[in-house]
């Protein structure tokens, strides 16, 4: 017998184009919000607005916030000199370039227009002198180098956030495409579970002590690409890059000792909290990191004694550790959570309504059963809740067995 949860075609549903959110709430935090309560193997669904999120919570939660910070990655080309390996000069008019992966202050990896003007030594001349050459045709699209300054600072001047391909671009719209409190800038696309929280519904969380803490995932484009194997175990998902160190798996083994209620925003906090027994694993089997407190390594045990090491290699393969200084490392997951993937630390999650076969939907799906999130997707589209980045949202409560 097949396992529905296990197919792709399952997670699809009809979305009416005028349920798409073009422009943000302002401010954002009155945005609605569905707040969706387990009874029994169902949910309860109440409609409210995002400001009345501190009315929900006591001094009992701690929210995770992704402070990471979206770079301007798309470069659009008007007028720009190509010179081909063959020196063959063509001059490009109207395409761009999306950088949707940065590896380092020098090189990243972009989708391109045209692929044949962009073979492997090609070079792009920018009127500032800046020169792009393109290395070598990698897994996902082209390797790029970049000279006379990094990355970073040649995006900022002049080029373009990228909104999603549903939203229509206007430039207004940029600075409504990230959060307030973003520090650390690494992503492709903002957390948008996180557009919400304005300084004024922080400070209203404050002031009831509910905890906030500010971790650090950086969201590369493939994020929100659908999958496509329809047997959605056969499906590898793309790495992404998280911030770790010894104080924050201290600081989250402490906290969920002491019961607090972890309450992440957004898929990519999920991702972040759910990596973190298996990414332990792998630095302890490694012995890139070694737990000598014996009470230290019961206590992770407790939380994630029947961890799956088989899906080790699945969600933190092998790889380099990169050094972030200040006594913090650089780590990739390709965590997929999906139906029968357990949840660890996630007590109760807050999320924007996502699009249909993506690994998103799955993630949420793994927390409250598919049927129960198409319900609540249907009963959003009949109470004219608006979709995706810019609009309304999804507090979901879970109780473990």
């Amino acid at each position: 017998m097949i396992n529905t949860d296990t197919l792709l075609s399952s997670y699809n549903y009809e979305l009416p184009e005028n349920l798409i959110a073009q422009k943000p709430s302002i401010p954002a935090h009155n945005a609605k919000m569905m707040v969706l309560n387990p009874k029994e193997w169902n949910y309860t669904i109440e409609d409210s607005s995002f400001i009345q999120l501190p009315t929900y919570l006591n001094n009992n939660y701690l929210i995770f916030l992704n402070r990471t910070k979206v770079f301007k990655a798309r470069i659009p080309l008007e007028g720009e000199k190509i010179i081909r390996k063959s020196w063959k000069e063509v001059i490009i008019d109207h395409w761009e370039i999306f950088v949707y992966r940065i590896i380092t202050e020098k090189r990243f990896e972009c989708l391109v227009s045209d692929s044949k003007n962009f073979k492997p030594w090609s070079k792009i001349f920018f009127k500032d002198n800046t020169v792009l050459e393109s290395i070598e045709f990698t897994e996902n699209w082209i390797l790029f180098e970049i000279t006379n300054q990094t990355i970073f600072s040649f995006l900022e001047k002049i080029w373009e956030m990228p909104l999603p391909p549903y939203i229509k671009y206007e430039k207004e719209k940029e600075q409504r495409y990230q959060t307030f409190f973003a520090e650390e800038i690494w992503s492709a696309a903002a957390p948008t579970a996180s557009l919400h929280f304005t300084p004024e519904l922080i400070k209203q969380l404050e002031e009831k002590d509910v905890e906030l803490k500010y971790l650090c995932l950086h969201v590369w484009l493939w994020t929100f690409k659908p999958v496509y194997e329809e047997n959605i175990e056969n499906q590898k998902l793309h790495f992404e890059p998280m911030i770790i160190s010894k104080e924050i798996r201290k600081f989250i083994k402490e906290k969920k000792e002491e019961k607090k209620v972890f309450l992440p925003v957004g898929t990519t906090m999920i991702r972040y909290l759910e990596s973190l027994p298996y990414i332990r694993k792998y630095l302890r089997n490694t012995n890139y990191i070694k737990d000598i407190d014996s009470k230290t390594i019961n206590r992770w045990d407790n939380l994630t004694k029947d961890l799956d090491e088989n899906r080790i290699n699945e969600f933190v393969p092998e790889q380099t550790i990169q050094e972030n200084g200040n006594w913090e490392s650089i780590i990739q997951t390709r965590l997929f959570i999906r139906p029968w993937i357990p949840f660890y630390l996630v007590d109760e999650l807050i999320t924007n309504f996502h699009l249909p076969k993506t690994s998103l939907m799955m993630l949420i799906s793994a927390f409250m059963w598919r049927e129960n999130l198409l319900n609540a997707y249907e009963k959003a589209i009949k109470n004219w809740y608006h979709f995706y980045s810019f609009w309304d949202w999804m507090r979901i409560r879970w109780k473990k067995n």
